[in-house]
């Protein structure tokens, strides 16, 4: 990865209030501003209380939050003082293996509080305040020190006082439909990241940087308008030190705003682990039913129309809830060297499920190694479990053994990111997601799809797994720009279908899921609003890939002014008038001064791909 780090500790705006210790000249009350100065984080001691607020744009989004850490045994005291500060700054940016955009900015002001108790054993415990132009962040950490070993905390009292009783989209499970309700009548319960809609802004809180060690957050209500961080289950164990993961809050003018700065998660977690990511490598997949024949089928499909994987999902090595499922066999409809003898053949990788049960009842580093060895490039992590830090402990160390062994990751079914795909690359993808696998009515309408689109993108990838020729599919349109509206680096297409429905038949229209890769030099959220209507542009070397996708029936005027300047051509795949089944194919000129009109009706979508005139 290229890197042009100016870490430095330059000077950041803060207002300084002289505290009443003579000697030195300490802050108690301090704002820490983005380059840009639309965020603000503020800090402040109140009766030596520690609290925080959040303003964007001069409006107040965040009004005095209280910070505090409930420790096991001899905890903090009530009261703490300024001891010193430090205000590094950062201006760069850093190139993904894998990224929504080939660069990714990482520019910040920072402020690190150290507190000490007012009394007492007079421990020390520091706070980091960071402003970014996508949002600010905090987190606490507990340095070595007299005084403090083993360190058992019970729960993180993080607050968030809202200044007005915004819309929420909650969820309180990853694969949930999303509910719009008022703060005020929230459950009790919400997961990251949590979306609310305020009367002018748009806000997102959320997690980032390594839980490997924690557990992760939930989002309580707490009081009035207000939420307060808790573990999803159990305490979180240290030796001698601590450090939180991040606390995130995103403020932006419009939601698809959010979801293009996906990246700041990723910016507040730790640069590649690994020197060598060659073997790290996106793509489409295509799952196979669990025999030799299908997955040759899906391999002459895949080799002739640019898809670079097949996947052998539950039950390839026996029933998937059993105990006693041996992850090192096979089943005897599969013949695996000749399935892998074959994709290789093609150019195709097998990615391989393995769930929970047989991770942790079987000896993992045997297990991925003997997988290296048959030839198979990933595996996706089934039953995964996201509620403590021994659950958070067992998934990064399965992650790390995969890549011990270059295999590639795909993280079903709890599971959703918090920047870790930049420490450990072959994440690939996640689900966390209501994807296609759920029924429109049964929780997934379009309603649901397009608020998904906005509250859990915020997070990073996400596996949604589109179907095209299946039954449950009512708009193939639609089908089509999914695999752009959802950023996924690994794209699971055709999620039902198998390779024979295809045989001897034409559509023209999939021509789009084939010229589409899955990364991207730049991406942009065109319009959109929550629930109704969403445009996605991406683009690849010289060329653009556009999704919409609708609830209600409407017409949406796109305009191209992201292109650069000359002529392209676009090649529309829109909704066929007399059937939402069937797909209609376009071309047409256009320049970065031209709009393109989509009309569709109700759960449909329209696709394009821009390319340069000259192009052949």
């Amino acid at each position: 990865m290229n890197s042009m780090s100016k870490l430095s500790l330059l000077p950041i705006v803060c207002l300084l209030i002289l505290s009443a210790f003579t000697g030195r000249l300490l802050a108690d009350d301090m704002s820490v501003s983005s380059p840009s100065g639309n965020h603000v984080i503020r800090f402040l001691l109140k009766d030596g209380v520690p609290h925080y607020n959040v303003s964007y744009r001069g409006t107040a989004i965040l009004s005095d939050s209280g910070l505090s850490l409930d420790l096991e045994g001899d905890g903090f005291s009530d009261r703490f003082v300024v001891e010193d500060t430090q205000t590094p700054s950062q201006d760069d940016s850093w190139d993904p293996v894998v990224g929504s955009k080939s660069s990714y900015p990482d520019a910040y002001r920072e402020c690190v509080v150290q507190l000490r108790e007012a009394s007492g054993k007079k421990r020390r415990l520091d706070l980091a305040f960071r402003a970014y132009d996508e949002g600010v962040a905090f987190r606490y950490m507990i340095p070595a020190q007299k005084g403090v070993s083993k360190i058992t905390l019970r729960s993180e009292d993080s607050r968030f006082q809202f200044t007005d009783d915004h819309l929420v989209y909650w969820d309180d499970y990853p694969q949930a439909e999303y509910s719009k309700v008022q703060l005020s009548e929230m459950p009790d319960q919400a997961i990251r990241p949590l979306l609310l809609e305020t009367k002018s802004h748009f806000v997102a809180i959320a997690e980032a940087g390594s839980l490997e060690h924690y557990a992760p957050m939930m989002l309580n209500r707490s009081g009035e308008l207000q939420l307060i961080t808790r573990f999803r289950s159990g305490t979180v164990s240290a030796n001698d030190s601590l450090t939180t993961p991040w606390r995130v809050v995103m403020v932006a003018d419009h939601p698809g705003t959010l979801v293009e700065h996906h990246y700041l998660l990723q910016n507040l977690s730790e640069p590649s682990a690994f020197d060598d990511t060659s073997w790290i490598k996106p793509g489409k997949v295509w799952r196979s039913n669990l025999a030799t024949d299908a997955a040759k089928a899906i391999i002459d499909y895949a080799a002739a129309n640019n898809y670079q994987y097949v996947h052998y999902d539950a039950g390839w090595y026996g029933p998937e809830r059993a105990a006693d499922s041996n992850p090192l066999t096979v089943v005897g409809s599969i013949d695996m060297p000749e399935t892998i003898r074959y994709a290789d053949e093609h150019g195709i990788g097998l990615i391989c499920y393995i769930n929970k049960i047989a991770m942790s009842r079987y000896d993992l580093d045997k297990t991925f190694r003997t997988y290296q060895q048959w030839g198979i490039r990933g595996v996706k992590f089934g039953f995964v479990d996201w509620k403590s830090q021994s659950d958070m402990e067992f998934l990064f160390g399965s992650i790390k053994t995969a890549a011990k062994y270059k295999l590639i990751v795909d993280i079903h079914d709890n599971f959703r990111l918090t920047g870790i795909e930049r420490t450990y690359p072959n994440v690939l993808t996640v689900e966390g997601i209501l994807g296609n696998e759920e029924l429109p009515e049964r929780g997934n309408p379009p309603k649901n799809v397009l608020t998904t689109s906005f509250a859990r993108m915020i997070a990073g990838a996400g596996d949604y797994t589109p179907c095209y020729l299946n039954g449950r599919v009512v708009s193939r349109s639609f089908q089509l720009a999914l695999g752009v509206v959802f950023y996924s680096p690994l794209q699971y297409l055709h999620w039902y279908d198998q390779a024979d429905r295809y045989a001897g038949r034409s559509y023209p229209e999939l021509e789009f899921w084939k010229e589409m890769p899955t990364t991207w030099d730049d991406s942009k959220v065109i319009h959109g609003s929550i629930g109704s209507y969403m445009t996605v542009a991406r683009k690849k070397g010289e060329r653009w890939f556009v999704g919409t996708i609708v609830n209600e029936a409407r017409s949406l005027d796109i305009p191209l002014d992201f292109l650069g300047p000359g002529e392209y051509t676009a090649k529309v795949f829109s909704e066929n008038p007399g059937d939402k089944k069937l797909v209609t194919v376009q071309s047409r000129a256009v320049t970065s001064s031209s709009s393109l009109t989509a009309t569709m009706r109700f759960g449909s979508g329209c696709a394009i791909i821009i390319s340069p005139a000259s192009a052949k």
